[in-house]
């Protein structure tokens, strides 16, 4: 029985962008099949899933760290460009994700 390769990592990479913009099972088959000829789409998905879920496995302290750090940069790109109404949503998220406000 011929085993299936492994999918690419740029195939896989894909895949994962392709979830994370809500594509159905459907149009990423179609999108794998049409970018990447010869990769089988089903292990593609697989990996791809496999993946997402190892994310999910991640400590909740460093998801909190990279959240805050997220926010932070975004609010000092926010009041950079003067959109200061969403500045102050961020600084509020960062707060709550400090834990110093309720």
């Amino acid at each position: 029985m011929k085993k299936t390769p492994a999918p690419q990592e740029q195939t896989v990479k894909a895949v994962i962008t392709w979830i994370l913009e809500a594509n159905s099972e459907r149009d990423i088959k179609e999108a794998i099949s049409a970018k990447f000829p010869g990769q089988n789409p089903a292990a593609a998905i697989e990996s791809a899933v496999k993946e997402i879920t190892a994310i999910g496995q991640e400590d909740p302290s460093f998801t909190r760290g990279w959240a805050l750090a997220a926010t932070k940069e975004l609010t000092r790109k926010m009041i950079e460009v003067g959109d200061f109404a969403n500045a102050l949503r961020g600084i509020k998220q960062a707060s709550q994700l400090a834990g110093t406000e309720d």
